[in-house]
């Protein structure tokens, strides 16, 4: 098991910090980077895999600078971009193969990790077709198997489900959820429910910065008593969009059904209702 470890990490572009003053370690487990388009996410997790070096602070992996590290460091990782290239016309196989050459696997060892990772991605059936045939959901699962070829302790990925579908997503999930256990797993999104319920921990990030980090639970914790329901009609509905929050609004006949996130009753008739994820990331952008 290694410990990640960043240290007053930040990021500036000619006179933009992406990243400020960023302080967090990592060990084994899920953590569920949310925030969205445009808060950091991306440049971090680029910091993190050594793509860009922050402009200021420090990245250690078991107390050693990564920039001292270097090809050890990057055996450890395994990292699928938000834009993932790879082969149209190269097979899954062919694709992982090539792939396990650039990582310097031996052949021996990649050809039963390549058949191991294809079952754990659930394309096994489909490890002779070409890349250009398979789904949006299918190509994500290659970039999976292409990250964990070499075995990594530390997994970053960059917006994993964006495209996917409602199946494609709960599959990928419950990929993600079995790939914790025994490494560290830095999965970014702007998709609330993609880490609800695999997130061991969650950092919201905001403008560059974290503006809440801890468990689901802790998370959830100051929300409690600020989230409200109540059903109305469309006009008042209309008045509340304006004004209030609104995790979720659902027409019922003539009727609206407002969730509403507020630390003060938004409407004489509303009642409290338990929070969920979604409603703590209002909570935190309000």
């Amino acid at each position: 098991m290694c410990r990640l470890m960043l240290t007053g990490i930040e990021k500036t572009y000619k006179d933009k910090k992406a990243v400020k003053d960023l302080t967090i370690h990592f060990d084994n487990g899920v953590y569920g980077l949310l925030g969205e388009n445009g808060a950091g996410k991306t440049t971090l997790m680029r910091m993190i895999v050594g793509i860009l070096k922050p402009t200021q602070g420090q990245i250690c992996c078991d107390g050693i600078p990564i920039q001292q590290l270097g090809g050890v460091y990057r055996n450890l990782l395994g990292y699928l971009p938000q834009d993932f290239g790879y082969y149209k016309d190269f097979s899954a196989a062919q694709f992982l193969y090539y792939i396990a050459a650039l990582k310097a696997i031996a052949s021996e060892t990649a050809k039963e990790r390549i058949e191991c990772i294809l079952e754990t991605v659930g394309l096994t059936e489909y490890r002779d077709k070409k890349l250009k045939t398979f789904s949006g959901g299918m190509i994500r699962r290659i970039g999976i198997a292409q990250a964990l070829l070499n075995e990594p302790e530390i997994l970053i990925l960059d917006e994993p489900t964006a495209g996917l579908d409602p199946k494609e997503r709960v599959r990928f999930r419950n990929i993600i959820s079995s790939l914790g256990k025994k490494r560290i797993v830095i999965l970014s999104t702007h998709i609330v429910s993609d880490i609800a319920y695999i997130a061991n921990q969650i950092l919201i990030m905001k403008h560059g910065q974290f503006i809440m980090t801890g468990t689901p639970e802790q998370i959830l914790e100051p929300v409690s008593g600020c989230v409200w329901k109540c059903t109305v009609t469309e006009k008042i509905a209309g008045e509340l969009n304006e004004a209030y929050a609104v995790s979720n609004l659902k027409s019922c006949g003539e009727q609206v059904e407002l969730r509403i996130v507020s630390k003060e009753k938004p409407y004489p008739k509303a009642t409290i209702v338990q929070p969920v994820l979604e409603d703590a990331y209002l909570y935190y952008y309000i």
